[in-house]
C-alpha cells in the first residue's frame, strides 16, 4: 500500500524557515493553532497561512491530495475513508476532523464520495499523549459501521508516523473484501529535516496480518 504526503513533519530541532512553514501548515489542517504566518506551495502558487485564514489549509490540502489520486487513473468511484481520531468512537457518534479532510479532497475529484464507516469501540489516547502505536491493539479497537460501497478505496489520514493506524484500518476493511492500496495523508513525521518540507513523500505501508480474536 502507498502512503503520499505532502509536508514533513519535523518534531525536533533545529528548524529552517521551510520546516516551520510546513509544520505550521500541518497545524492548520489538523485544527491547532500556530505563531505568525507560513508560505505555503500549492499547486504552483505560494499561499500565504496564518490564523485568520488557517481553515483554508483543509481546502489546499484538498487540491495537493485530488490532484496527486486524479494523477493515479484510479477505478472510480474513488471512496474516500477517514481514520478516525481518538476520541471517535461508535457511541459517540463524534466526526472525526479527517472526514472534514475527506469532503475537501471528494470536492475537487469528479468520481468520489467519502464514506466515513471506521469508529475505535473506545475512547483512545492520542499518540503524542502516549497511546500505542501498536496495530494489534488499534486493530482490536477499531471496528466497521456499516459496508463500504463499490469503489476504489483511499484511505484519508492528517499526520504518518509508523503506519499503525493505517495497518489496523486496512485490516479492518479487508474484512468486508474492501481493498485499500492509497493513501494520503497531509504530514510525515521525521526526526530529521528533509531537503525539501513541501515534497510529496511516498512509501510503501509495511504489510500487517492480524491476530483475530
Amino acid at each position: 500500500m502507498d502512503v503520499v504526503s505532502f509536508a514533513t513533519y519535523l518534531t525536533r530541532g533545529p528548524y529552517s524557515n521551510e520546516d516551520h512553514n510546513a509544520l505550521k501548515f500541518v497545524k492548520a489542517v489538523k485544527g491547532k493553532t500556530f505563531r505568525g504566518y507560513a508560505d505555503v506551495p500549492v499547486m504552483g502558487q505560494t499561499k500565504r497561512l496564518n490564523s485568520s485564514n488557517s481553515e483554508e489549509a483543509v481546502e489546499w490540502f484538498g487540491e495537493l491530495a485530488a490532484a496527486e489520486i486524479d494523477k493515479r487513473k484510479l477505478r472510480g468511484p474513488v471512496i474516500l475513508v477517514p481514520v478516525p481520531n481518538s476520541s471517535c468512537t461508535e457511541k459517540n457518534g463524534k466526526e472525526p476532523r479527517t472526514a472534514l479532510l475527506a469532503k475537501a479532497i471528494a470536492g475537487k475529484l469528479k468520481n468520489a464520495k467519502v464514506w466515513d464507516g471506521l469508529r475505535w469501540t473506545k475512547e483512545m489516547t492520542p499518540t503524542h499523549q502516549g497511546g500505542t502505536r501498536d496495530p494489534q491493539k488499534l486493530y482490536d479497537n477499531l471496528a466497521v459501521t456499516s459496508d463500504p460501497p463499490k469503489g476504489t478505496l483511499v484511505a484519508v489520514d492528517d499526520v504518518y508516523t509508523k503506519g499503525g493506524h493505517m495497518q489496523a484500518a486496512v485490516a479492518r476493511l479487508s474484512e468486508k473484501t474492501a481493498e485499500c492500496s492509497l493513501a494520503v495523508c497531509v504530514g510525515r513525521t521525521v526526526l530529521e529535516a528533509e531537503e525539501k518540507p513541501f515534497a510529496v513523500l511516498k512509501v510503501k505501508l509495511e504489510a500487517f496480518t492480524p491476530i483475530r480474536k
